[in-house]
């Protein structure tokens, strides 16, 4: 096993020093690559801004356990965000697999976490597996650099009440590999890693910010959903991803994708998800015309990537999510 213990105050970059000398890697420009002998993939690390730091690890067959240990500091006022995607070669890409008990099964490591830097962290990415995960370390008083309108010392409180461990996971669901994937296939190579990173990054803290005040609700209320709930909604949440081009499919054909009524289904998609469905589908849909706006893609051809046959109605659609046109956010000033 190779074990990487790092302190709150070390950058991410000391664990390249452990890991090369350990797996024979190579280090360049804040990439570490794997030779192919212990592993393949990369390794990178990104400090996006003041308090901010982000740890990419995309590799698959190690020949030995990788762990990170986040030491504990009492003076360490951050939080560690991480969200880990682990299967077995071979397996489905992109679905979840579930035992005949409706356990889950090999992606029983893959999940989300938000925890109190103050008590530490131990992630460990197992051998003979492929492995996408990030980790963002961030100051406490920085998370408003990435997120507007949260507040820190909400999160604090739930954090303190959760069993005394000041951690909470849940299963990670498709929306975070679509994510994860993006952010994997281009992190290396992209001219402009600190703003491609800090685009990306706040898209999943946001997310992953949400449903931890979504989970941290369904607790409080007792609402806790069976292991078979979560496996027929993620395959409904899978369907809405996937097919964002296309018109929203109703909740007729989603009920029957989920095995559940269609008055189940909603209800249990909005705690789950935190929001409806057809709001699901619309928001994942426009994140989609973000990005290429991003990449400097006209509007109107946009708007037909996107599935909108009326550029018009896409523009509505843009300017009632986010406050503005997408014209105005190719073109800001």
């Amino acid at each position: 096993m190779s074990y990487v213990s790092l302190e709150n105050s070390e950058p991410f970059l000391k664990c390249f020093e452990v890991i090369a000398e350990d797996k024979s890697c190579i280090v360049t420009d804040s990439v570490l690559y794997f030779s192919g002998k212990t592993g393949k993939g990369f390794i990178t690390v990104a400090g996006i801004s003041t308090g901010i730091e982000v740890l990419a690890v995309n590799v698959s067959m190690l020949t030995d356990d990788l762990t990170f240990s986040f030491l504990p500091s009492q003076n360490a006022a951050s939080y560690i965000l991480s969200i880990e995607d682990i299967s077995l070669p071979g397996a489905p890409e992109n679905e979840l697999s579930f035992s005949l008990t409706g356990v889950p099964g090999d992606r029983s490591n893959s999940s989300v976490s938000i925890t109190d830097a103050e008590y530490g962290k131990l992630v460990t990415y197992p051998k003979e597996r492929i492995i996408r995960s990030l980790i963002v370390r961030v100051q406490k008083s920085s998370l408003d650099h990435l997120i507007h309108d949260f507040d820190a010392g909400a999160i604090a409180a739930i954090l303190q009440s959760a069993n005394k461990v000041s951690s909470i996971s849940w299963p990670i669901t498709f929306k975070y590999r679509l994510l994860i994937n993006d952010f994997m296939a281009e992190i290396v190579q992209h001219p402009f890693r600190e703003l491609f990173t800090i685009r990306n990054i706040s898209v999943l803290v946001e997310y992953l910010l949400q449903q931890f005040f979504v989970m941290d609700k369904l607790a409080g209320e007792g609402n806790y959903l069976s292991t078979q709930d979560t496996h027929n909604l993620s395959k409904v949440e899978q369907h809405l991803c996937v097919h964002y081009k296309k018109e929203f499919p109703g909740v007729e054909k989603l009920s029957r994708i989920s095995a559940m009524s269609p008055t189940s289904l909603k209800t249990k998609f909005k705690k789950y998800y935190g929001d409806t469905l057809f709001g699901y589908y619309q928001k994942n849909k426009l994140e989609h015309a973000r990005k290429l706006l991003d990449n400097k893609v006209p509007v109107k051809v946009v708007a037909t990537e996107i599935g909108y046959s009326n550029p018009s109605h896409f523009t509505l659609a843009f300017k009632k999510e986010y406050g503005f046109s997408p014209w105005h956010y190719l073109n800001p000033h």
